[in-house]
């Protein structure tokens, strides 16, 4: 806000002009001055005292990454996440445990990250309502079905030999 009443038109008619004029800003007040935030000190003193001490990412680091939001949930029975009001497919494996999703909150909607046990499990896609309702389920039966053979008949008289002594006895 500092740097915006003192620009010309001429520092605004190129983005090369208005890089030139912020920096020159920059290097020449801005870590100059003495600030409140920094008891009085000024950026460039503040940073020889403890530039030494700030710990740089390896290259092949995924900046993204680091700036995830995380959420945790329990996955219900039917390998599902519920998070900002979607339904997100999870691995039956998960089924009951609690779990770490990983995402970005710019991007709802989109595919999310599971972590159990501190490991990247796999990635998690919304759940999509139309095909799921095609999908075969196996769905138990329910009639009564016997779990085992019916037992043979106990021995004794036969349909047959009543028959027969009818017949004779008239």
């Amino acid at each position: 806000m500092q740097l915006l009443p003192t620009l010309t038109e001429a520092d605004t008619a190129s983005l090369e002009a208005l890089n030139r004029k912020l920096w020159a800003y920059v290097e020449g007040e801005y870590h100059q001055t003495p600030h409140r935030g920094l008891d009085g000190e000024t950026p460039l003193d503040r940073w020889a005292k403890c530039g030494d001490e700030v710990s740089y990412l390896p290259p092949q680091e995924d900046l993204d990454a680091l700036f995830l939001s995380e959420a945790k949930r329990k996955v219900q029975k039917d390998r599902t996440v519920s998070l900002h009001g979607l339904v997100y497919e999870i691995d039956a494996s998960l089924v009951g445990a609690t779990v770490t999703l990983r995402f970005d909150p710019s991007q709802v909607g989109r595919a999310i990250e599971v972590w159990a046990d501190g490991k990247k499990i796999h990635t998690a896609k919304v759940v999509d309502v139309y095909a799921n309702c095609f999908v075969k389920r196996e769905r138990p039966s329910r009639s009564l079905t016997p779990s085992a053979a019916a037992p043979p008949p106990p021995p004794g008289l036969r349909l047959s030999d009543l028959g027969s002594k009818d017949e004779e006895g008239r």
